[in-house]
């Protein structure tokens, strides 16, 4: 394989743009074993052992609601529900009764996707441990490819579900996309081309219609078959051959003709709004015209092409980040990216987000950055570092190649089935991009970007708020604002140099280990000279990866509740992205981080506070400067706190009249009743202080007193080691460790309460809340039984408020128990619905959660908790943030997370789900939060 590697190498060198004739297919994975049957069906099938005895298994349709004809409007989407209404060989519920009796959750593990274009059809993670249930699970594809049974009452039971659905995904995004489509795609089919179809449709379409679809397109020349996980795939061949093969090909296939969309004539400008937008884009998108064929994608010219296009969007995005980074910025988010609009288009799509009164210097500073990148090009720095940045990646994952799950090989198998793409090993696609990397220079990315982006085939798209006012910009100002950047006097950036080092390490004294203890599940415990433990973990779950997180109590919990908008999560989250660290910028870091894969942040919680993050193993010491750094010279630059303060005016004020936001504030105001938990607002912002939040970040950032540090992954103790001696042991040591000031913890308030409530809404709905909360006794068997009775709500919901009733697209349950600082538990249904169903609802959400309490669950929904939850078990045992979680665990409780969790897994019983769930209804603390339209 190495040799015909360097082979292909050796080839790519010589290939040019002109020379299209020697243009080599790329080297994909060969232990992939793919092809296609003789009736047409490909076949992509790959073992890997990760997660053991689990697989997946995908049937891709190269067929998506573009192919409907107008009485199928939305039949795409409907045909979807209907594959889990019965199957030719797995009648009724009898497929989604079997997959659950074995663990697979619907909607998690059991789900399929419809699009304009593409649909799929997905069994995620399953247990394949025995043959029986590979072989169910190929039989499910087989009946999804072309033994749907589409029966008359199936369908009409599901139209319900269906219109909810549609009612649930019409929001504001929603109605904006398909405002824009025709500004998008002209006149074309795809400008009218809604997934979930018309209200009347839905309602009114002839079963006839749906089986024609189905029959039309379903059929497997449009398919693959994609099987991935810890299977023998010469006997898994075997058995699709066998099964698949009774699939006929079609005598004469209909061509899937899909419509052209050709670029403008001249620029085409869109003013849209909506009455719950909450923020200000502008869209701008080039059409580049026809992509490139589906055999070239595939080859080194597609590759070197898809590499262009990544140095291009990675130089603009660290432009635009540069201009974001300062409080004057006119945008507070920019972006480019060069891609396909759909099948018969490509295009360079970048879109900016601003406040709605600078919305034109918006759009004018960003085109002014597109005609600086055509007039003068990219710099070699900015092209190496995008390069580098790229490169370190690929190295990532050759790194991480052997510990690689199932869902990383399956995107790559689509999209080559779809788009045509590679699907090569990473240690061969590193490879090919060092070569590749090597031929691009700035000079030969700047000649191809003097020829595009022309403003004749420019659509802008501006995305407003239409509220009372609100003053959006006109057609012709942002076209004179085009003409104008054109012909404006623009000079090039200037170089900038970029720093070396974050710190000097030599400088610190560090500390040494001063002690050395064993600990749990191998790990060690290091405790510092200057009082911090370190506890270490080295696993090879994910070779290229190492977390961390350093924690000290007190928290918000320290903080009067005069202060907090100051140390609000959003403004703290915002804040933390803009900020640089020491003398460092933010875009400095970004750029001083090119080459490496890091990602430190702090944080100020509820209860507790510290510095967390993630890095690749040769990265590990620069992580370590940073946690250094936030300690020891954080950054409180007015000039960023700013930046972040600008981006929420940008969006809170126009969320505020949303009715999602109306729906959190009322749950926050009668779950809580606290001042010191509400939700964000334009108060908060306008309270907050950079004074203020620095106070409090240097009072628990001050020292290291009584935190703990859990490093988890792929380390080197020796290597580790002198590393944490140096920069955790120079960490100021303190005197005292905070502690939890317990009266300021916040936890759901006692007493019942039912609030209905109207507000605007452009799509009339109804969201219920109901929310049940407690104290408790914390163990973790009760934990595991409370997750088994949410297991359990979620399937009696699916069967009664969503099949039986049809009254919603989903209802989820979600139940939580926490051991500190507090021991709480609650419980909480949510479901949309009309206006018409929400009372009945409610009362069977209710009758559903209290009848499992009083009469325990059905001996097969007993069954499908318990495997469910050792299904998962050794999922979550091959990831180190499940390590990261025993150990704090352990640090906090003394107890031993893993035994107790695999001891409670095995011993789940009727009767803890019962005794779990009447504990807390027993408390009587229940609270209804029901939003209605105002009429």
């Amino acid at each position: 394989m190495k040799k015909l590697i360097l082979l292909f190498i050796l080839c790519l060198t010589a290939v040019t743009f002109a020379a299209a004739q020697q243009n080599p297919p790329l080297p994909n994975d060969p232990e992939v074993k793919t092809g296609k049957l003789d009736n047409g069906m490909t076949y992509y099938i790959r073992h890997n052992a990760l997660p053991e005895g689990r697989a997946e298994f995908y049937l891709a349709t190269n067929v998506g609601a573009i192919q409907e004809t107008p009485d199928q409007d939305g039949l795409a989407h409907f045909l979807e529900h209907m594959c889990f209404n019965g199957l030719k060989n797995l009648p009724g519920k009898d497929m989604l009764n079997y997959l659950q009796k074995i663990g697979a959750e619907f909607g998690r593990n059991i789900n399929a996707s419809t699009g304009v274009e593409h649909t799929q059809y997905m069994l995620n993670n399953i247990p394949v441990t025995r043959e029986g249930i590979l072989d169910t699970c190929l039989l499910v594809m087989h009946d999804y490819s072309h033994f749907v049974l589409n029966e008359p009452s199936e369908i009409d039971a599901e139209r319900g579900v269906i219109l909810e659905e549609k009612r649930t995904r019409n929001s504001a995004g929603w109605r904006m996309f398909e405002k824009s489509a025709p500004f998008m795609y002209g006149d074309t089919k795809y400008a009218h081309c809604n997934i979930i179809g018309s209200e009347e449709n839905l309602k009114t379409f002839k079963p006839s219609s749906l089986k024609a679809f189905y029959e039309t397109w379903y059929r497997p020349d449009m398919q693959a078959l994609i099987i991935v996980g810890d299977i023998d795939v010469e006997k898994v061949y075997q058995k699709v051959v066998k099964l698949f093969s009774d699939i006929p090909a079609p005598e004469q296939p209909t061509v899937k003709d899909m419509p052209k969309v050709v670029p403008n004539d001249s620029t085409v400008v869109g003013i849209l709004t909506d009455p719950e937008n909450s923020s200000t884009n502008v869209e701008f998108i080039w059409k580049l015209g026809e992509p490139m064929p589906k055999e070239i994608r595939g080859t080194g010219m597609g590759y070197a092409t898809d590499i262009i296009k990544r140095i291009v969007s990675g130089v603009m995005q660290e432009r635009f980040q540069d201009i974001c980074s300062k409080p004057d910025s006119p945008f507070t988010s920019a972006s480019l990216h060069i891609g396909n609009l759909c099948e018969t288009c490509e295009v360079i799509d970048g879109e900016l987000g601003c406040e709605n009164a600078k919305t034109l210097d918006a759009v004018r500073a960003y085109l002014t950055e597109i005609e600086k990148a055509k007039r003068f090009g990219f710099s070699d720095d900015e092209v190496s570092r995008v390069k580098e940045k790229m490169l370190k990646g690929l190295k990532d994952k050759v790194a991480g190649a052997s510990t690689r799950k199932n869902p990383e090989f399956i995107r790559q198998l689509i999209g080559n089935f779809f788009d045509g793409t590679h699907y090569m090993t990473p240690e061969t696609e590193l490879q090919v991009a060092q070569v590749l990397c090597g031929q691009f220079s700035a000079a030969v990315i700047n000649q191809m970007l003097a020829g595009i982006m022309k403003e004749e085939h420019l659509t802008v798209i501006y995305f407003g708020i239409d509220k009372e006012g609100q003053v959006h910009p006109t057609e012709q100002q942002i076209l004179g604002i085009i003409d104008e950047v054109k012909k404006s006097d623009i000079q090039a950036n200037a170089v900038e140099k970029i720093s070396d080092d974050f710190l000097q390490g030599a400088t610190l004294k560090g500390s040494a280990v001063k002690t050395v203890a064993p600990a749990l599940y191998g790990a060690k415990v290091w405790t510092l000279k200057n009082g911090l433990e370190v506890i270490v973990l080295p696993t090879e779950y994910k070779k290229n990866q190492v977390i961390f997180n350093l924690r000290k109590e007190g928290g918000l919990s320290l903080v009067p509740t005069e202060d907090l908008a100051s140390l609000d999560d959003n403004l703290q989250q915002m804040f933390d992205y803009n900020r640089g660290i020491s003398d460092f910028s933010n875009t400095m870091v970004s750029k001083m981080l090119s080459g490496k894969t890091v990602s430190v942040g702090n944080y100020i919680g509820g209860f507790t506070s510290g510095v967390e993050g993630s890095c690749t193993p040769e990265d590990i010491e620069t992580a370590l400067q940073l946690v250094y750094l936030s300690f020891v010279r954080p950054r409180f630059d007015p000039a960023e706190w700013d930046v972040a303060i600008n981006q929420l005016k940008a969006v809170i004020p126009n969320m505020e009249s949303t009715p999602d936001y109306a729906l959190t504030k009322k749950i926050y105001e009668d779950v809580f009743a606290s001042p010191r938990k509400s939700v964000i607002n334009s108060a908060t912002i306008d309270a907050a202080s950079l004074e203020t939040y620095k106070k409090y970040y240097q009072a628990l950032f001050s020292d290291i007193a009584g935190a703990k540090m859990i490093i988890v992954g792929k380390v080197d103790e020796e290597t580790l080691r002198p590393l944490v001696e140096k920069y955790l042991g120079s960490l100021p040591k303190g005197k005292k460790a905070p502690k939890v000031n317990m009266e300021n913890v916040v936890t759901p308030a006692d007493g019942s309460l039912c609030d209905i409530f109207k507000t605007k809404m452009a799509t009339p709905k109804a969201s219920v809340l109901q929310f049940y909360s407690g104290t408790t006794k914390y163990s973790v068997q009760k934990q595991v039984d409370f997750k088994a009775a949410e297991f359990i709500l979620d399937r009696i919901y699916v069967e009664t408020l969503r099949e039986e009733e049809g009254g919603t697209y989903g209802a989820s349950a979600s139940a939580s128990i926490s051991y500190e600082p507090k021991q709480t538990m609650s419980l909480q249904i949510y479901f949309d619905t009309n206006v018409q169903q929400q009372e009945a609802l409610r009362e069977c959400a209710i009758k559903g959660l209290k009848g499992l309490a009083a009469d325990g669950p059905t001996a097969e929904q007993l069954t499908s908790a318990i495997e469910n939850a050792k299904k998962n078990l050794p999922e979550k045992r091959i990831t180190n943030s499940y390590w990261m979680s025993a150990l704090r665990y352990n640090a906090v409780t003394g107890g031993n997370w893993d035994a107790e969790y695999e001891a409670a897994v095995n011993n789940i019983t009727a009767e803890g789900i019962k005794a779990v769930l009447n504990e807390i209804l027993s408390q009587n603390n229940f609270k209804q939060i029901i939003m209605l339209p105002e009429e």
